[in-house]
């Protein structure tokens, strides 16, 4: 089994990813940006803004920072030319196109170009298409015959994944409890329960 297949089986809880650290280490080495102004290194121009404009309609800013805030185009840029098959490549490439193709039998415009609510509908459409993310146990599909992923289902997976997992949402967003973390045995309570402390 080579390093590829090892990572793609080994890793997962939700799909196509890989190990924490991995992506802590992909998200240090990109810029963060609110546009592209980045240089892709797999997707080409329009792909690479596809791909940003997706994240930014799954994970928009609010009063927390958006995926384009925080590198995840330039993330799923640079681990999909690193990790991923070229079977893998090539549907990341179809579905963009496809993407485009029915958002311009619908919208007269590609995905990107679209507005935000023409955006939403769109990916709402796409996850109601799509079935869901197989059962797994340590990257294996606990289903003799899972369904085959949509582009969507895992250009979802990914930004989700890269998102939650980053520094900065980890950190400043979430509540962050070290594993294993300290042991008090005997905690003073005052009117709470004793599985949240």
């Amino acid at each position: 089994m080579n390093r590829r297949d090892y990572i793609k089986n080994t890793t997962f809880l939700v799909g196509y990813t890989v190990s924490v650290t991995l992506i802590a280490d992909l998200l240090a080495s990109c810029q963060s940006s609110s546009s592209l102004n980045w240089n892709p290194v797999f997707f080409n121009k329009h792909q690479a803004e596809t791909i940003s404009e997706i994240a930014d309609t799954i994970c928009p800013t609010t009063q927390s920072p958006g995926a384009k805030d925080i590198a995840i185009p330039q993330f799923i840029d640079r681990l999909v030319q690193q990790l991923f098959s070229k079977e893998d490549q090539a549907m990341f490439i179809h579905g963009i196109e496809e993407l485009d193709k029915i958002c311009n039998k619908k919208y007269s415009k590609d995905f990107k170009d679209c507005n935000k609510k023409n955006k939403e509908e769109m990916l709402i459409e796409l996850d109601k298409m799509s079935a869901p993310l197989p059962l797994t146990m340590w990257g294996k599909p606990l289903e003799a015959h899972p369904k085959q992923l949509t582009f969507y289902r895992r250009i979802k997976t990914l930004v989700l994944t890269g998102y939650f997992t980053s520094e900065k949402i980890g950190k400043e967003y979430l509540a962050y409890d070290p594993v294993p973390g300290k042991f008090i045995a005997c905690m003073p309570l005052h009117n709470q329960n004793s599985w949240t402390e």
